[in-house]
């Protein structure tokens, strides 16, 4: 099949291949920057507007001031609690210490003060012997309530006393 064409060809872009011609960049003048608009303040303005200034100034320091304080405060407190937690494992650490000897030592003294050991040892070391029947006396307080003092005198209760009154 054949093609009919009527399409005039562009020489200059066939024998530069199919990219587009470089163009040379157009250079626009600059312009010249507006003039800053200036505003004339009077000494009386500038001396406010300075003082304006110095104590925003001085609100941010005291703001960052603050700031900081709250930060080296919280550090302090964290060192504090750290040390604390430190003395705090070292006496739980001997409070752990102390009570394993204590149990060491009351078994210690259980096994020394043993109702066998304490028989035996009166038994031979001390000579005694168990109570027998004959040797239990019993005492009869049954009777009145007084109080024998030196030299024969006798005092009687409070309740006597009042009965006696009476």
């Amino acid at each position: 099949m054949a093609y009919n064409r009527t399409e005039a060809v562009d020489m200059r872009r066939a024998q530069h291949g199919s990219a587009a011609p470089k163009r040379k960049p157009q250079y626009q003048p600059r312009r010249a920057a507006p003039k800053p608009y200036v505003v004339e303040k009077s000494k009386r303005q500038l001396r406010i507007e300075e003082f304006r200034n110095s104590r925003k100034a001085m609100k941010i320091l005291a703001v960052c001031s603050i700031f900081f304080f709250f930060i080296a405060l919280q550090i302090y407190s964290q060192v504090q609690v750290d040390e604390l937690d430190r003395e705090l494992d070292s006496v739980n650490a001997q409070i752990a210490v102390v009570e394993s000897e204590n149990t060491r030592l009351s078994m210690e003294l259980d096994s020394a003060i043993s109702l066998e050991k304490v028989d035996d040892y009166a038994q031979n070391v001390l000579g005694m012997v168990k109570v027998e029947n004959y040797q239990i006396s019993y005492i009869d307080i049954s009777g009145g309530d007084t109080v024998t003092q030196s030299g024969g005198k006798v005092q009687k209760s409070l309740w006597e006393t009042i009965k006696m009154f009476f």
